[in-house]
């Protein structure tokens, strides 16, 4: 989070009152031209602020693109799955003008319309809704009219794409945005290899299987409408409807399965056609009320509709499994804010929701599942923000009600943030922050049902599972010397105790292995690392280079102590309209804190090319052009009673070329600032899988 506000010089002329100059007694003297350099950065206690060059709002075609062109030392962009974290792995909430925003909201700003970029850490303006992490675009906006922006991507050799229409009208205090985009994915080489060994009381298994071919043809729609009232700068309130379908109406895979004994080798088939609708209302208010006072609510509410089937098909043995979910919820938050002087504000939040979730399973299992949950929490605290040091402290308490099948769990647990930032000038920052809180099991992972996987392997949820609290902290520096040098570094600590995670044991029917989730050991992670950025050639030539180091240490029944080191690296180049950029990832790995395996990915590279002019973005890449393996990760378990080295295959990681066009056209008057529309494209399910 980091601004740079350049005071400029004022030449103050000597004035004469009632005087005769005297000009024969002085000399006159030419001065040298002065060019005064703003500088492109500036931290502070409560923020970063980092100003976009011409060069890259003109060739950025999103807000993901323009934030990978800037290099911003305390994130990490990935321009290949246009993803963005903090520069420790952390989740990053996107803002626009102090609104959420999604990743599909970013994507369809107006680069142009960027006049800064800020990075917070646990803010204290109430607008950001206490998120941890924050990037906030700050931007132009009309005082009528808008723009439209019309946007699609091709991927060769992979078969995937998209395209989108987003388009802005505002008029006088009232906003209008409407997004519609489509994607598609025809992927011709997914499926998996797996070698797993089965300890049953019977004896010893080895299974082995692998996809010999397999077919996956998804499509999606997205669509959304967004009302925006904007009385004042102090009063806002936003309404949002949107619609998401997902359709995957092919996904199968054939190959083999092999048995060390019991079994008969045989080929397989799998079919797992999926459908997927929801609908979703989105309701944001804040108001400045007078004497210091504020507030700023949200609500939210989802219908869903989700319908899968999973047919495996081995020999004789067939497992079919249907399942029917429908579910809704409701979310809505308060917070309330008093301002004692311009240094210390009191606030307090309540936060209340529900849903429920109706499952209906057929086939080889036949269950019908209802899921009700209840939740409601408040939050007290305090923020300060005096001079060189601004930070805040909050504690709350939370309350859950699960309803499964006749069965009610209570829950209830105590949670905590402090954080504090020191910054002695505009070039450098100190930042520390210590989290307590509660990760609650989700509906899938309490589900009572069994649900049978393949010949030797049953799954289950665990509707007595508790929650896990965790502790987190971080502790940062950013170091901002001038217009060419950017660092930031860091150190961060995160600990779950009692963690969730699936259990192995040969307690299904038929003595058959039984993957259940249980609370079950403790999860330790750790990383150090830092992330430099240089800029040369009047900021045309820009690179950042990221190093860091993980530690994992488990318990329980899968211990593993694994400390893996990556890197990445990120060049941009502009010429004239043309601008380049280079990219890569060493690869990396990390333990999985839910089903407690090992994961390892491959490394990643992209260079690309693009032109822009006058509203026209045209970009061409080349992705992993060396990497011809459809391998996507590969995972290894290794406990009591079973272990598994499985291989994901899939085309993220295969070459490809892709090639992206947007053209945006405005219209109106730039007078104020304001944010592109929210929608989300994910669809959350609590089905078995």
């Amino acid at each position: 989070m980091k601004h740079y506000i350049l005071l400029p010089l004022t030449a103050l002329p000597l004035m004469a009152h009632g005087h005769n100059a005297v000009t024969d007694s002085i000399s006159e003297k030419q001065l040298d031209e002065i060019t005064v350099i703003a500088d492109a950065q500036r931290t502070s206690a409560t923020k970063t602020v980092y100003f976009p060059t011409g060069n890259q709002k003109s060739t950025a075609s999103d807000g993901v693109s323009l934030l990978s062109s800037m290099n911003i030392p305390q994130l990490s962009v990935n321009p290949i799955t246009e993803t963005v974290k903090t520069a420790d792995n952390q989740g990053v909430s996107l803002f626009i003008n102090f609104h959420p925003a999604t990743n599909e909201d970013v994507s369809g700003l107006n680069p142009s319309d960027v006049k800064r970029v800020e990075y917070l850490d646990f803010p204290i303006d109430p607008r950001f809704q206490r998120a941890q992490h924050v990037v906030n675009f700050i931007t132009h906006s009309y005082s009528y009219g808008g723009y439209t922006k019309l946007s699609g991507k091709e991927r060769f050799m992979i078969h995937s794409g998209e395209a989108a229409v987003y388009s802005k009208f505002a008029c006088r205090k009232m906003e209008y945005d409407v997004m519609v985009s489509g994607d598609y994915d025809y992927n011709s080489h997914i499926g998996s290899v797996s070698d797993e060994t089965y300890r049953l009381e019977s004896g010893t298994i080895r299974r082995t299987s692998g996809t010999e071919t397999g077919k996956q043809h998804q499509r999606g729609f997205y669509s959304a409408l967004r009302v925006s009232w904007n009385k004042s700068d102090n009063l806002t309130f936003r309404n949002l409807v949107s619609y998401r379908r997902i359709n995957t109406p092919i996904n199968h895979t054939s190959g083999y399965v092999s048995f060390s004994s019991l079994y008969p080798s045989e080929t397989y088939h799998t079919e797992s056609p999926s459908t997927n609708n929801a609908v979703g209302w989105d309701s944001e208010l804040y108001a400045m009320l007078g004497r210091g006072w504020s507030i700023n609510g949200n609500f939210q509410a989802e219908s869903a509709g989700n319908n899968t089937s999973s047919n495996y098909y081995a020999g004789t043995e067939s497992i079919e499994n249907l399942a029917d979910e429908d579910s809704w919820f409701l979310r809505g938050s308060i917070q309330f804010n008093k301002s004692l002087s311009d240094k210390f504000t009191l606030f307090s939040n309540v936060l209340s929701g529900g849903g429920h979730t109706k499952i209906n399973y057929t086939g080889s299992s036949n269950a019908v599942n209802r899921f009700r949950q209840t939740f409601a929490g408040i939050t007290v605290g305090m923020s300060l923000n005096y001079h060189k040091i601004s930070g805040s402290i909050d504690g709350g308490y939370a309350y859950e009600s699960n309803y499964i099948n006749g069965k009610t769990m209570h829950d209830r647990y105590p949670f905590t943030h402090i954080n504090i930032q020191y910054s002695p000038n505009p070039k450098n920052s100190f930042s520390l922050w210590f989290q307590y809180a509660t990760f609650s099991p989700d509906a899938t992972m309490k589900n009572p049902n069994i649900i049978q996987q393949s010949e030797l392997m049953y799954i289950a949820g665990n509707p007595d599972l508790k929650c896990s609290r965790n502790t987190s902290a971080n502790i940062s520096y950013t170091w901002l010397p001038n217009n060419k040098w950017q660092l930031s570094a860091y150190a961060t600590m995160f600990l779950i105790s009692n963690r969730q995670i699936a259990v192995y044991t040969p307690d299904a029917p038929g003595g058959m292995m039984l993957k259940k989730y249980h609370n079950d050991g403790d999860y330790n992670h750790g990383q150090f690392g830092a992330s430099l950025t240089g800029k040369f050639l009047d900021g045309r030539l820009s690179f950042s280079i990221s190093p860091r180091l993980l530690l994992y240490k488990t318990t329980g029944s899968n211990s593993i102590s694994h400390y893996p080191f990556n890197a990445s690296l990120n060049v941009n180049y502009y010429l004239g309209k043309f601008f380049f950029n280079a990219y890569y990832d060493t690869g990396n790995s990390y333990v999985d804190g839910e089903n407690a395996f090992l994961r390892k990915l491959p490394m990643s590279y992209s260079l690309t090319a693009g032109w822009a002019y006058t509203g026209w973005n045209l970009q061409l890449s080349v992705v992993n052009p060396f990497q011809s393996s459809w391998q996507l990760s590969k995972d290894t378990l290794s406990t009591r009673y079973y272990d598994s080295t499985v291989t994901q295959l899939g085309s993220d990681y295969h070459c490809r070329i892709s090639l992206s066009v947007t053209y945006t056209f405005s219209y109106g008057k730039k007078v104020r600032a304001s944010d592109p529309i929210q929608s989300d494209k994910s669809i959350s399910s609590s089905i078995l899988r």
